[in-house]
């Protein structure tokens, strides 16, 4: 029999009734309607108390985590007006040059000081790939001998799928990042019309069906062990079936891999070389420096090539110069620390996302004469050398993420600028006044402000 019945019983009297008495469970219970009231605000009170104690623990700040900026349950610390490079600059301010910011789920490690950076990013601990939603949809959440014309239909087409998808990343989607529980609950057009899902999954398909033909066509013409270029390579590896090798070779990461190279080298390139052509607009003095250099060394009657880079050391550093003022990636790739990590007194625990600000480096007193002016002697020796590699300069970052690119990128940057100063004086139209800025709707990325420019022939060499 029940308990008091017909009477009040209270929650625990219930539980503790159908613990003793497991053969009654489902039968009928006579509880009166304002008992029936006071078992709800107990349940109600109860699952309250449950959900404290859960978001105690799951909400518990890990011990010697660096400082900054913890926030509230679920949601962590992004409650602020201020554009996102703004935040960072107070975050570093605040807290110092190894700083913690919780957004969402993900606790972010911001570290602003060049030696920190290069002792962080060299730990094997902390070189996995943040498994971002924005970073994953490319690689379907899976862990080339051909030229084109400039006016190629089906190069400019992937051209602008690459700058669309540089501006979905730094849009709503984001929050899929830092929130990715979201990606659970939300609609479906939320998804795909705020967020731009689809957009970004249709770029992504196109991609790939393109270059799975030439991965075809690759392997009709290639002759084995005689690549001619990067599929033609990891083809052989293919073929070889070696069990020590560490990459798991199949057609999808191959896929993956060429869009990386395709996206990492054009988007990046073109970016930096618009900084470029601002940049001589508004530091005049320094385009006919780098101009009177040319002259001297290139005879008219042919652009320069990659055996001139030694003799043109000014034009060398003005392009390390546009790097550094630019900073076109200001925070690095973001790296997934894969265990708890001591690191400067601090723990970073697992799974969080370290960012390396490189921005701050780049304009750290410590290294920079003259940090927030255009600058090319920054990177001349008492030689008249250019220093590619210098304390403080970190434009391809550093570590076992060092952009592998980076060779490429310097040579077809050098190849573009020689060749268009050669030939053109780069001058703002008349009336109008170029000034060579960040433009602050991106989040990620620093683009160089829209702007117009005059490209006037040379018709006279500068004597040197």
């Amino acid at each position: 029999m029940w308990p008091k019945a017909h009477s009040c019983l209270y929650l625990s009297e219930v539980l503790q009734f159908i613990h003793t008495h497991p053969f009654q469970r489902n039968l009928y219970l006579p509880l009166s309607k304002h008992c029936s009231h006071r078992k709800m605000l107990a349940e109600v009170l109860l699952s309250v108390f449950f959900l404290t104690v859960c978001v105690y623990f799951l909400d518990a700040k890990p011990k010697n985590l660096p400082p900054g900026l913890w926030g509230l349950p679920v949601v962590g610390y992004i409650f602020s007006m201020l554009p996102f490079p703004e935040q960072i600059k107070n975050l570093q301010r605040r807290f110092g040059n190894i700083a913690s910011w919780r957004i969402g789920s993900r606790i972010t490690i911001l570290i602003s000081d060049f030696t920190t950076i290069k002792s962080a990013l060299g730990h094997p601990n902390i070189a996995g790939r943040a498994d971002f939603f924005s970073f994953n949809i490319f690689s379907h959440f899976e862990n080339m001998d051909r030229r084109y014309n400039i006016n190629d239909e089906e190069l400019l087409t992937f051209q602008n799928m690459i700058h669309e998808d540089f501006e979905n990343v730094q849009g709503p989607v984001m929050l899929l990042d830092y929130f990715p529980w979201l990606l659970h609950i939300l609609p479906s057009w939320v998804i795909n019309k705020v967020m731009r899902v689809n957009i970004m999954e249709y770029n992504r398909n196109t991609f790939n069906v393109f270059h799975k033909q030439i991965v075809e066509e690759h392997k009709k013409s290639r002759i084995p062990h005689n690549p001619r270029d990067y599929i033609d390579a990891y083809l052989d590896q293919e073929e070889k079936h070696d069990p020590n090798f560490s990459f798991k070779l199949e057609l999808l990461d191959l896929l993956i891999t060429i869009r990386d190279l395709f996206v990492a080298g054009s988007e990046t390139s073109s970016s930096t070389f618009r900084w470029m052509i601002a940049f001589m607009a508004v530091y005049p003095d320094v385009q006919t420096k780098v101009q009177a250099e040319i002259d001297a060394v290139v005879p008219r009657d042919r652009v320069p090539n990659l055996n001139d880079r030694m003799n043109l050391q000014y034009l060398e550093a003005m392009l390390n110069e546009v790097h550094r003022h630019a900073s076109f990636v200001p925070l690095g790739v973001p790296h997934l620390v894969t265990e708890d990590t001591d690191l400067e007194g601090y723990v970073l625990p697992k799974g969080s996302i370290v960012l390396a600000n490189i921005f701050s480096c780049h304009f750290d007193p410590c290294y920079w004469k003259y940090p927030e002016k255009f600058y090319p002697e920054h990177f001349i020796d008492e030689k008249g050398k250019c220093m590619t590699k210098r304390e403080g300069f970190l434009p391809f970052s550093v570590g076992r993420h060092v952009c592998p690119g980076e060779t490429l990128a310097r040579m077809e940057l050098f190849l573009f600028t020689s060749a268009v100063l050669q030939q053109f004086t780069v001058k703002s139209p008349p009336g109008e006044k170029i000034i060579a800025e960040t433009d602050p709707s991106k989040l990620l990325f620093h683009h160089v402000k829209p702007y117009k420019v005059v490209f006037e022939r040379r018709t006279q060499i500068i004597q040197s």
